[in-house]
């Protein structure tokens, strides 16, 4: 522990100082104040306020001593630390930090005046006695405190840990400890944000493109119906067309049916026409030409209908009979009745 006596209190303002520089602005700081050219010292922090306890070294029997700015225990950004390596300032093991106020202490070695301002130890002195009223005042004055009568000097009990480590940090003190990680923190959530938006969005957009496949998918299977369909409504109207070129009923089956009517009444054909795939005209000869009964026998056959007989435009004998033919009958219908009695002989 190094005595009141024998260590110089240096405050040094660090709050346009970098962080990454401040323990070097510190070390000059301190280099520059020092009255020895081998100064040792201990750091303590307040926010931006660094609060040194330098004492020369080469009255110490050990090696150079500094400690860091983690030993005070207000280090913002280290975790639990050691504070006390080799030695430690009197003064951190005397006494309570104040918010603000000027105050005197009894040390092991003489007497401490203390000046507090915003929680931080801003400035302090040591006598060998206590102070009288003018060395009192003079300290106020160059502290910036109003003149205040001498207060009575406190003995505090010795501490077992410094106050730097249970006095309360301020909300810019809070600020500060998290300052450089609050920065990459923000960034950090930024980042996760957008990439849950962006996470969102290729999520919607797979499920657009799976949506846009099903339907193009059902869509070309749509295209092949339709497709389809119009093929076989082609294939419909051709097979119709090729149909209208059939006649209603076959030959074979028209001149089978044609000889067993004509058979009875001893008639020949003599000559077969169809003029068109529904019209028959046949030129029959027979012994005794009967126009009537070539129509009622073509007529009741059930293969034609509008049967004409014209006897005055053949030879002798002959008689030409024209019909049309009768279509077959769809499966499933009734078949068309035969008229009694119809057709035309002239």
């Amino acid at each position: 522990m190094i005595s009141r006596g024998l260590s110089l209190f240096v405050s040094v303002p660090c709050a346009a100082v970098p962080r990454k520089r401040r323990t070097d602005y510190v070390a000059t700081a301190v280099r520059r104040a020092a009255p020895f050219a081998d100064p040792a010292w201990h750091t303590a922090w307040s926010g931006d306020l660094a609060m040194v306890w330098v004492w020369p070294q080469e009255e110490l029997t050990s090696g150079p001593i500094e400690a860091s700015l983690a030993e005070s225990g207000r280090l913002q950004d280290a975790g639990p630390v050691s504070y006390i390596r080799r030695f430690l300032p009197e003064s951190l093991l005397r006494g309570e930090s104040r918010e603000d106020g000027v105050e005197l202490l009894q040390c092991s070695d003489g007497i401490e005046a203390r000046a507090w301002r915003a929680g931080a130890l801003h400035a302090s002195s040591w006598w060998p006695q206590a102070p009288d009223a003018t060395t009192w005042m003079a300290f106020c004055r160059g502290v910036g405190v109003p003149p205040q009568p001498l207060p009575a000097i406190q003995s505090p009990p010795w501490r077992d840990a410094p106050w730097t480590v249970i006095q309360r940090a301020s909300l810019h003190d809070m600020l500060s400890q998290y300052q450089r990680l609050a920065i990459p923190a923000a960034v950090a959530l930024v980042l996760l944000m957008a990439a849950w938006q962006a996470g969102a969005l290729l999520h919607i957009q797979w499920g657009r493109m799976q949506l846009e496949s099903q339907i193009a998918a059902s869509s070309q299977k749509v295209s092949d119906i339709l497709a389809a369909r119009s093929r076989a409504e082609d294939d419909l109207v051709a097979t119709q067309q090729l149909l209208a070129l059939r006649p209603p009923q076959p030959q074979v089956r028209l001149m089978a049916s044609v000889a067993g009517l004509l058979d009875p009444m001893k008639a020949t054909v003599v000559q077969w026409s169809m003029p068109n795939p529904t019209t028959l005209e046949v030129l029959v000869t027979m012994p005794r030409p009967d126009p009537r009964a070539l129509v009622l026998a073509f007529q009741h056959a059930g293969l034609f209908d509008d049967v004409r007989a014209d006897i005055g435009r053949g030879g002798k004998n002959q008689i030409i009979v024209s019909a049309r033919l009768i279509p077959p009958a769809l499966p499933g219908t009734a078949a068309a009745a035969v008229p009694a009695a119809g057709g035309d002989a002239s």
